[in-house]
C-alpha cells in the first residue's frame, strides 16, 4: 500500500496527470475551479473549461485560455488535445450527461492522447454534498470506451479505441473498534488496545473511496 494515496487531497492524483504532459502538449482541464490543477502542473498554456462565472473571472487574471461553458458540449476542434483532465466533476452529472461528455472527450482527444478522470466512489461522506448525483465506478469507462462492449442495452459503446494505462485508487483507513475506546468494560478496553497495538505496527485495513483512471487512445 502506497500511503500517499491514503488521502482526500488531490495533489497525488494531479501528479499522475502531470507526469503525462510533455512540452508543447495541448492540455485541457475540465471543471478548473480556482486553477489548482494548472497551478500544480505549472503549465501556463493549459486550456481551462469552467461553468462558474466567478471562477472564470478569477482564472482570467492568471491564464489566457479560459472558457466558460457547461458539459457536455466543448468548444474545441476535433483531435486537439494531448491530455484531457477532469477531477471530481463526473459525480455531479446525470448518466446521459456522462455519456455525452465522454463522446466529446473522444472527439477532442488526439490519437495517442490520454483522458485522465478522477472521481469518488461511494463512501459515507459522498452525499454530504447535495450537488452529487451518483458515484460512477471506473468500469463505466472500460465498458463504453475500451471494450466496444456489445451488451450495452441502453446505450451503445462510444468507441473501443482506448486502453486503461493506469487505475489508481484513493483509500481511507478503516478504523475498527473505535466504539470501544471509551468503554468501561475491561474486555472491550483490551480489544481496543490490541487493535491499536497492531494498527500502529502496520496492520491496517483500507477501503477504496475514489480513483484516478488514465485512458490512452490508440494511434
Amino acid at each position: 500500500m502506497n500511503e500517499k494515496f491514503v488521502t482526500h487531497n488531490r495533489e497525488p492524483f494531479f501528479e499522475i496527470a502531470k507526469n503525462l504532459i510533455n512540452s508543447g502538449d495541448n492540455v485541457l482541464d475540465i471543471g478548473a475551479g480556482n486553477g489548482s490543477f494548472a497551478d500544480f502542473c505549472k503549465h501556463e498554456d493549459v486550456y481551462l473549461f469552467e461553468g462558474n462565472m466567478i471562477s472564470v473571472k478569477y482564472l482570467n487574471t492568471k491564464y489566457k485560455n479560459v472558457f466558460l461553458g457547461q458539459l457536455p458540449e466543448l468548444p474545441f476542434k476535433d483531435s486537439f488535445f494531448d491530455v484531457i483532465h477532469m477531477s471530481h466533476v463526473i459525480e455531479h452529472l446525470e448518466p446521459q450527461e456522462v455519456y455525452d461528455t465522454l463522446k466529446e472527450f473522444d472527439r477532442c482527444c488526439k490519437p495517442g492522447g490520454v483522458i485522465v478522470i478522477s472521481a469518488p466512489l461511494m463512501w459515507e461522506g459522498f452525499y454530504d454534498d447535495l450537488s452529487h448525483v451518483k458515484p460512477y465506478n471506473p468500469y463505466i469507462f472500460m465498458k463504453y470506451m475500451c471494450s466496444g462492449n456489445k451488451n450495452n442495452y441502453t446505450r451503445e459503446a462510444i468507441t473501443d479505441k482506448y486502453s486503461v494505462e493506469n487505475l489508481q485508487y484513493r483509500f481511507q483507513e478503516s478504523r475498527m473498534f473505535y466504539g470501544l475506546k471509551e468503554s468501561k468494560r475491561l474486555v472491550a478496553k483490551l480489544i481496543f488496545k490490541i487493535y491499536e497495538f497492531l494498527r500502529v505496527r502496520g496492520f491496517k485495513q483500507y477501503r477504496k473511496t475514489g480513483y484516478t483512471i488514465v485512458l490512452r487512445k490508440e494511434e
